[in-house]
């Protein structure tokens, strides 16, 4: 792995994170009505707003109960672990990366929530739909995004 300043690296993830979010919210606000409500286990958000219920279109990143917080960090850690890993090799970011990001970034992804899924998403990346392929492409193409801007 490159050798990145922990401060910095934190600071990258938490901007892909961001990123990551924004991009799920514009795809939130063109379907279901501009919503997209989840349950939160977050203790002191949901004392603060009176509800477990969070919607995360209208939610920046920054507003996220901590535990859909924690969500987009993992999938946006994942985006640029592996988006380092692939410039320490000095190989392009072509499509073909990008698809083989998005299935790490997807396996990762089942494995932090296999209990609470349904099942199309349990199946292998590429055997998902377009749709739920582009889910996991959205941190990757982040990572790419911010790090190009750095």
């Amino acid at each position: 792995m490159i050798s990145v300043d922990p401060e910095i690296y934190n600071a990258m993830v938490k901007r892909i994170a961001n990123l990551s979010h924004e991009k799920f919210r514009k795809i939130y606000r063109e379907v279901n009505n501009g919503t997209r409500i989840k349950t939160t286990k977050d203790d002191a958000w949901i004392k603060q707003h009176g509800t477990d219920q969070a919607d995360l279109a209208k939610l920046n990143y920054f507003d996220l109960p901590n535990d859909w917080k924690k969500e987009r960090w993992s999938g946006a850690k994942v985006a640029f672990d592996t988006l380092l890993e692939r410039i320490k090799s000095g190989k392009s970011l072509d499509e073909k990366f990008i698809e083989y990001a998005s299935g790490i970034i997807h396996k990762e992804w089942l494995d932090r929530n296999i209990h609470r899924t349904e099942n199309e998403h349990k199946l292998p990346y590429d055997q998902l739909s377009e749709e739920a392929k582009q889910k996991d492409r959205i941190f990757i193409h982040s990572a790419i995004e911010i790090y190009k801007t750095k």
